[in-house]
């Protein structure tokens, strides 16, 4: 399937003071054709997630073609459908919580069906400061390192990029920044996805890749919000 690959910079905090912003970064020359999306999911309170196919690491951060919808008006599922309608292989559908799903045709997602038996975002009761207070701190610095994960990804040859996300590096946190808290416990991993986007509101988004030596593949995470909602060249 020819997908049109758009390289583009998820404009991601540095810092946790960043995911307590209310409005994103205007960029002259950039369009967010997801913002519409969520926007609706902000309004209905529900957020999404996304599962298909890439071409990195060559094109990284590339995702099926999106169209910016005629309108901002409408259910998410509505504007999740026109969003996502110049690829036929996209497929979205609602499940009865109203978590809008958009799942790419022929997406390889066996590490999704991964059960997680416990992770915890506390140590003698007290917030990790490195991976409670963000949806990517806590995919990459908790979940992502739960043993039964790194073993499928090994015996699979399934390789997960790992960004370095400046965590551990904050300064005072304020009381009341969104966070996870205490444990996870024998949940598959969009089920521990899904429960990270009900404290970080947005949508998931799992990208199955080639990888270059033309033997094992690429598993890529990222998360979009309101305050990050991807910047598209237009």
């Amino acid at each position: 399937m020819l997908h049109r690959p758009l390289t583009f910079a998820i404009f991601m905090s540095i810092t946790m003071w960043a995911c307590a912003q209310t409005a994103p970064t205007a960029l002259p020359g950039f369009a967010t054709p997801l913002r519409p999306l969520l926007e609706a999911l902000h309004r209905s309170g529900v957020s999404a997630s996304l599962e298909c196919s890439g071409h990195c690491p060559g094109y990284r951060f590339d995702i099926p073609h999106l169209r910016t919808p005629s309108s901002s008006e409408g259910t998410p599922l509505q504007l999740a459908r026109e969003t996502f309608s110049d690829d036929p292989a996209m497929h979205v559908s609602q499940d009865p919580d109203g978590t809008i799903r958009i799942t790419e045709s022929g997406t390889l997602t066996e590490l999704l069906d991964v059960k997680i038996s416990h992770v915890s975002f506390e140590k003698d009761g007290v917030l990790l400061r490195y991976a409670a207070y963000g949806a990517e701190h806590a995919l990459y610095y908790a979940i992502l390192k739960a043993p039964e994960i790194l073993a499928f990804a090994k015996a699979h040859d399934i390789q997960i990029p790992f960004d370095g996300f400046p965590g551990a590096q904050l300064g005072q946190i304020p009381a009341d920044l969104p966070h996870v808290s205490g444990s996870m416990d024998n949940l598959t991993l969009p089920q521990a996805l899904d429960r990270l986007v009900k404290t970080f509101p947005g949508i998931w988004v799992y990208e199955d890749c080639p990888a270059g030596d033309g033997k094992s593949r690429v598993v890529d995470f990222r998360f979009f919000s309101l305050q990050n909602p991807g910047f598209f060249p237009q």
